[in-house]
């Protein structure tokens, strides 16, 4: 099954400001490819560099990797809820709060991966199977209309934009 990305009109605009970082023409595929890509890119993270703060006051690179992780769960969620037309709206998150009550930090760099990889695969198998119509299936979340479509691609594009901010602020290259 193909699933197109989202054009802009069907984004917030904090979406929106996300589009640069995807190329491909299907999410589904996007999904899987940039979980091959994602293993090869933390297995390459030592222990060492996963204890790495850029600046003062912001997140180890493990806390980060943690960071999309919870986001991909909260969007997953999300992305159920709407997938099964429940019009309840959606409370945001304020990932502040979150990630220093997450202990990542305390934890084996290892231990979030294989947690990054589980939800991954979960992540994989939801949206595999959902039917093609439900992709447009719209919904309420931080008080702003989404669609099934976009909290897929915006799981795709966080992704991307954190390994992105790995590469050149944490590990310079």
């Amino acid at each position: 099954m193909i699933v197109s990305p989202p054009v802009a009109t069907e984004l917030s605009s904090y979406y929106q400001s996300y589009l640069n970082y995807l190329p491909e023409n299907n999410l589904l595929e996007a999904l899987e490819n940039q979980y091959l890509d994602s293993e090869t890119f933390y297995q390459a993270i030592t222990e060492e560099q996963a204890m790495i703060r850029y600046a003062e006051n912001k997140w180890l690179v493990k806390e980060v990797v943690g960071h999309i992780c919870d986001t991909e769960r909260i969007l997953v969620y999300r992305a159920l809820r709407i997938a099964r037309k429940d019009q309840t709206p959606i409370e945001g998150f304020d990932e502040n709060f979150y990630t220093p009550n997450s202990f990542y930090s305390d934890r084996s760099f290892a231990s979030i991966y294989e947690e990054w990889r589980t939800i991954r695969a979960s992540t994989i198998s939801f949206f595999s199977h959902l039917d093609f119509s439900t992709f447009d299936f719209q919904g309420t979340a931080n008080r702003t209309p989404v669609s099934v479509k976009a909290l897929l691609f915006f799981i795709i594009v966080h992704e991307r934009h954190h390994q992105k901010v790995i590469r050149e602020k944490y590990l310079n290259g």
